[in-house]
């Protein structure tokens, strides 16, 4: 039977609109269409948050606030900012969201120009303006405005001791903590959870132990942390030991267990839990997808009572590890919601100018690209040679601010190199701040592939002296080039530099000669 979706759907959108006019007439008019609104941005469904705020009969403050935070939360800031700037009256809770919205969008210029026009400011607008910093890389300058809050919470401390971890300074985190004057489980867990992402366990047992009192999140966070440094009994032993489990602990041990490829026992696990929700089963399912057992997945996918937008990527991303790529594409039709993840899985699964394309319709619907998008579609203008629109996504890198992403800036210097422009590639790298042995072999190849041996040596020689190790890949590119140019002189200063490197490249080099021989590469 033929069934208009479009018609459908708009039937039920009615539907529910009318009963929504039904309900405002109790005693709180404005909430069921509050709630619907908030539902809608929670489901990625910007269009008919939009529809049904537009067709509201009156609108409180609450409404307009649920716009604000939902056009942030899904990355629209300036639709957000137009809401914000036509609210005919604003309260505290506007002012925050809209704040929010910028930092968490990494505005954060913005973000403090609007935390400066606050005449009082409480604890929320000044934690979201130090998580802004803190999770946008601006330790110093989230600290020095932690420092001068007026009022510190829990929340506040553990944001700091958050970014401290993140960015590997445990010290700091340690002597925050140890400054803080309510050690409450909410603040302990952060440390609990700050020292599992490190893998300190035994800093985190310790902690543990000596808390007073604990819950869920404890106790996961230190079952996490054993996982993390492989000691798998040790977590199961402490999972069974918990006098409550909630289904965030038990899906932390799946995962745990799916990490080392213990299938059996995450399966086992999966079947004991009492109440399992759509995470349990994502949890299972995005662990057979990782682990090659496609064909288990799509069985499970098909048994999940409830499925989110998250199963519906797992299996998507399933097709494109199998390489079917026109499952790939039926399967992302049949998707009932698409969201920025849908998008980027199915836009990376093409390495042809279907990328390209893929990657214009993304845009005309509204979503965002990745780092890895944006990586594979410049990698793909490079492979084509298509230089206008590389150079396009050169622009558009630089005003998203991904210029610092190594993996983008890579894709960069290999695209301008395949598209024979290697003084744009070599700009690309000379802005390039912290540069590793990845970033250093992308503009050695460059070189290389523009038969440029002896640029690709001094490049080498600067590699050598900035502390960067280099690796098989990089005397693969160099003897390479240099077999190809005929200087010997530039293999006998390679044979030197491998007295510093490890035994596995060393092997790996004394095989390229009669690899070389096969291999061509220019």
């Amino acid at each position: 039977m033929y069934v208009n979706f479009k018609l459908g759907s708009s039937i039920v959108l009615n539907l529910g609109n009318n009963i929504l006019r039904q309900l405002s007439t109790k005693a709180n008019p404005l909430f069921p269409w509050n709630s619907r609104i908030t539902s809608y941005f929670k489901k990625g469904d910007v269009k008919n948050a939009r529809r049904l705020f537009d067709e509201m009969p009156q609108k409180n403050v609450v409404t307009w606030n649920c716009m604000i935070s939902g056009y942030a939360k899904n990355g629209m800031v300036c639709e957000a900012r137009k809401v914000f700037d036509l609210m005919p009256s604003k309260n505290i809770v506007s002012w925050t969201a809209m704040l929010s919205g910028y930092a968490k969008n990494g505005r954060l210029e913005e973000a403090r120009r609007l935390f400066d026009a606050i005449e009082d400011k409480n604890v929320v607008c000044w934690n979201s303006l130090v998580s802004g910093y803190v999770s946008n890389g601006r330790l110093e300058e989230g600290r020095a405005l932690f420092d001068v809050m007026p009022v510190k919470n829990d929340v506040s401390f553990a944001i700091m001791i958050e970014g401290y971890f993140h960015y590997g300074i445990t010290r700091e985190a340690k002597k925050l903590f140890d400054e803080s004057l309510n050690k409450s489980v909410f603040l302990c867990n952060a440390m609990l959870a700050g020292y599992s992402e490190m893998g300190c366990v035994e800093e985190s047992y310790g902690l543990f132990v000596r808390m007073c009192k604990r819950d869920s999140a404890s106790w996961t966070s230190m079952i996490k942390c054993f996982f993390r440094v492989g000691d798998i009994e040790r977590a199961r032993k402490l999972f069974e030991e918990m006098p409550e489990k909630d289904v965030v602990s038990w899906t932390a041990m799946i995962r745990g267990y799916l990490n080392y490829n213990k299938i059996e026992l995450a399966q086992e696990l999966f079947n004991r839990i009492p109440d399992r929700d759509v995470i349990a089963w994502n949890s299972m399912l995005v662990g057979f997808v990782e682990n090659g057992k496609f064909h288990e997945a799509l069985d499970l996918f098909t048994r999940m009572p409830v499925r989110d937008i998250v199963s519906w990527n797992s299996i998507l991303f399933g097709y494109v590890q199998q390489e079917d790529m026109t499952s790939v594409y039926n399967f992302f039709e049949e998707m009932p919601r698409k969201d920025e993840t849908s998008w980027n899985t199915l836009i990376c699964g093409y390495l042809g100018e279907e990328a390209l394309v893929l990657y214009i319709q993304m845009l005309q619907n509204g979503f965002k690209p990745n780092q890895v998008t944006l990586s594979t579609v410049i990698s793909v203008c490079g492979v084509h040679s298509i230089q206008m629109f590389g150079r396009g996504m050169h622009n558009f890198v630089v005003k998203s601010g991904y210029e610092i992403d190594r993996m983008i800036t890579c894709s960069l210097i290999s695209m301008y190199s395949r598209c024979g422009f290697i003084s744009e590639a070599y700009s690309v790298f000379e802005k390039m701040m912290n540069r590793d042995t990845v970033a250093w072999n992308a503009m050695i190849v460059a070189q290389a592939y523009h038969n440029s041996a002896k640029e690709a040596l001094t490049l080498f020689s600067r590699m050598i002296q900035s502390g960067s190790q280099p690796d098989h890949v990089t005397f693969l590119v160099l003897l390479t080039a240099c077999a190809h140019s005929g200087l010997a002189n530039g293999e006998n200063r390679i044979d030197k530099s491998l007295n510093h490197s490890s035994l596995v490249t060393k092997a790996f080099v004394v095989a390229c000669p009669y690899a070389i021989k096969q291999f061509s590469m220019f």
